[in-house]
């Protein structure tokens, strides 16, 4: 599920258009899958877009810089608990050209996860090493006392599964 606020059509719209799973080490034919070894690390891409005839108004007045954070939730018995953050500066997008969706600025950034970070799959108890990522873009208002400016993207999903190589 993908979803951005605020979404006036035409005006101010995003949408957080991936979140990929780096495995540091991929299968041996350069293919990664959603099952991490938890004794290395691994990193998240993350990808979004903003658009619309509001949008170099409305950065000029939120300039700073988005607040990127991914959280795992355990399917089943386990941790919920934040995987990482970053930051990027509202000046660091990719200018695109798309004729549909004026003023196109896309941001991407990449979360290192450490390891150790997710316990894994355990069949001799309720911990299945699955979760369910979740992503926030979040840009903060500096207007004071003010929320309906702030800008906020979510992306839920992909699953992954914590597993011990055998």
């Amino acid at each position: 599920m993908l979803q951005f606020d605020p979404n006036i059509p035409g005006l101010m719209e995003g949408e957080v258009t991936g979140v990929a799973v780096i495995d540091p080490q991929p299968f041996k034919y350069g293919v990664g899958n959603h099952v991490v070894d938890p004794n290395k690390p691994f990193e998240l891409k993350i990808e979004w877009t903003i658009f619309g005839q509001l949008v170099p108004l409305w950065l000029s007045a939120l300039e700073g810089e988005w607040d990127v954070s991914a959280y795992a939730e355990s399917l089943g018995k386990g941790p919920e608990k934040r995987l990482g953050t970053a930051k990027v500066k509202t000046t660091e997008a990719e200018e695109l050209e798309d004729k549909t969706k004026p003023n196109l600025k896309k941001y991407t950034v990449t979360i290192k996860v450490p390891e150790k970070t997710l316990p894994p799959h355990d069949p001799g108890s309720d911990v299945g090493g699955i979760y369910k990522l979740v992503t926030a873009v979040f840009l903060n208002s500096k207007i004071a006392g003010v929320l309906g400016f702030d800008l906020v993207g979510y992306s839920e999903g992909p699953i992954i599964q914590v597993e011990e190589p055998h």
